[in-house]
């Protein structure tokens, strides 16, 4: 731990619809891959199989890895064309004035799917929605973990080295099935963030989550507190 960060208390944040709004950037990766408007209430309603098999036609179908393949490339914006997507997103709103209120007092992690290829224009998105991006930790996982469908299994290492170093007492997360990693490591504060019409308030609770909110707004005031 940097000696400047002895004695700060972090809180740890996803990104990806948690702060950041993607769903008009999925919708267009959507429309990219299958050549039609897939309507924003299914972006935010069904998952990608789900998507896929109601709005793929028949002969797409036959090639399901070879769109599935397109679709993480441009998420994960490894060609020009998924960064330039990435414009689409959106902050969501009270994130960025609830972090700078509680930056000032710990320490804020980023913990994010995104993989370490996106960190810069990970970090310019930030900055550009007005959220924290200095006295910051970014984690992020790699290409590899995607590609070896590692991901949850990077988080929990990524989360680990993090709790080496930070005394974390809060982490917030708008997809439950995360909270089952965060149960394991002693954080007291365990957020959900009921923002996905696929989730229920129990769906984080029987996961993990030691409460669960429907916005930012609600936390403005609530700043975290050393354990």
């Amino acid at each position: 731990m940097a000696e400047e960060d002895e004695g700060l208390i972090s809180v740890v944040v996803d990104i990806d619809d948690t702060l950041i709004d993607t769903r008009r950037r999925m919708q267009a990766i959507w429309r990219e891959v299958l050549g039609r408007r897939v309507p924003l209430q299914d972006v935010e309603t069904l998952n990608l199989r789900e998507i896929f098999m109601k709005h793929a036609p028949e002969e797409q179908r036959e090639q399901g890895p070879e769109h599935q393949r397109r679709f993480f490339e441009l998420l994960l914006c490894e060609d020009e064309e998924g960064v330039e997507l990435a414009g689409l997103d959106e902050p969501i709103p009270f994130a960025d004035e609830t972090l700078r209120a509680w930056s000032d007092r710990c320490k804020i992690v980023y913990l994010t799917g995104r993989p370490e290829t996106t960190c810069d224009l990970t970090m310019t998105e930030l900055e550009r929605f007005g959220f924290p991006t200095e006295n910051i930790e970014m984690a992020m996982v790699t290409l590899e973990d995607w590609r070896g469908g590692r991901v949850n299994e990077a988080r929990e290492r990524l989360l680990n080295s993090i709790s080496q170093r930070h005394d974390v007492v809060r982490v917030v997360d708008d997809y439950p099935g995360y909270f089952t990693i965060y149960s394991k490591f002693d954080i007291p504060d365990r957020i959900g963030l009921l923002l996905s019409k696929r989730h229920t308030p129990q769906d984080f609770i029987d996961r993990g989550a030691t409460r669960v909110v429907k916005s930012w707004e609600q936390l403005i005031d609530d700043l975290p507190n050393p354990t």
